[in-house]
């Protein structure tokens, strides 16, 4: 069961209905601290909703704070998580962000419970 401080950061900070943070290290520094990890991580890129066509992903939900804007869900997806270290996801997602560096790719979270 996740911790009363991770669920008061999910419910302040939650980007839309899947598991994506502004600063997703600092939720995972969190997460990790009080006993939490991560299963899996599904890749999702901010783009502009017109802009849609020429990106990674494809569907996914509106910025509610900028309506330009969407996250829209890619392909790109990491199971098999659970027992990698803090360090070792973090490094995930940095060489993921780096292989696209024309995306803006923010990664969403399936969280042990």
């Amino acid at each position: 069961m996740l911790s009363k401080d991770v669920l008061e950061y999910i419910e302040k900070h939650k980007l839309c209905a899947d598991y994506i943070f502004a600063n997703w290290k600092e939720f995972l520094e969190l997460l990790y601290s009080q006993g939490s990890y991560v299963e899996e991580i599904l890749w999702f890129e901010y783009v502009r909703i017109d802009e849609q066509v020429n990106s990674l992903g494809g569907g996914g939900y509106k910025d509610a704070t900028n309506p330009e804007y969407m996250y829209a869900e890619t392909y790109i997806h990491e199971i098999g998580l659970e027992n990698k270290s803090l360090l070792e996801i973090e490094e995930y997602i940095e060489s993921v962000i780096a292989s696209y560096p024309h995306n803006n790719l923010m990664p969403s979270f399936f969280i042990a419970e």
